[in-house]
This record gives structure tokens, C-alpha cells and sequence, in this order.
């Protein structure tokens, strides 16, 4: 059975860290857009959203190669 590294732990959790990191920034842009009408915080928003997707997309595909690699 596979094991998970104090390395690849490390590693994982520094995804969390970043994830924390994009919401709050989105919050902050997202809020200027919403109460100021600012513009530009709205395409800062979107655009955090689509690096908070993308970052998903590649922690649900670390996610599954791990768990493959525990059974194997």
C-alpha cells in the first residue's frame, strides 16, 4: 500500500494555503465590484475564479493519482 511523503503532504497542503489565498482576493475584488461598481475589481474577480478553477481542476487530478497510487 502506497504512502503519502511528509514531502507530498507538504506539498498538498501549500495547495490549501493557495486556495485560502485566491478566495480572499476574490472576496476583496468581488465586494469593490459589488458595492463601488468597480470595473476593473470585477475583471480581477473573474479572473480569480478562473485561476481558483483551474487550480481545482489540478488538486481533483492530484487527488485521484494519489488515491491510485495508495491502492497499488
Amino acid at each position: 500500500m502506497g504512502k503519502i511523503t511528509i514531502m507530498n503532504k507538504k506539498i498538498k497542503m501549500e495547495k490549501v494555503v493557495e486556495f485560502e489565498n485566491l478566495v480572499q482576493t476574490f472576496k476583496e475584488d468581488y465586494e469593490k465590484f459589488m458595492e463601488k461598481g468597480n470595473k476593473t475589481a470585477g475583471t480581477r474577480a473573474r479572473k480569480i475564479l478562473q485561476e481558483i478553477r483551474n487550480l481545482a481542476k489540478d488538486t481533483r487530478d492530484e487527488i485521484s493519482n494519489t488515491k491510485k497510487e495508495m491502492v497499488a
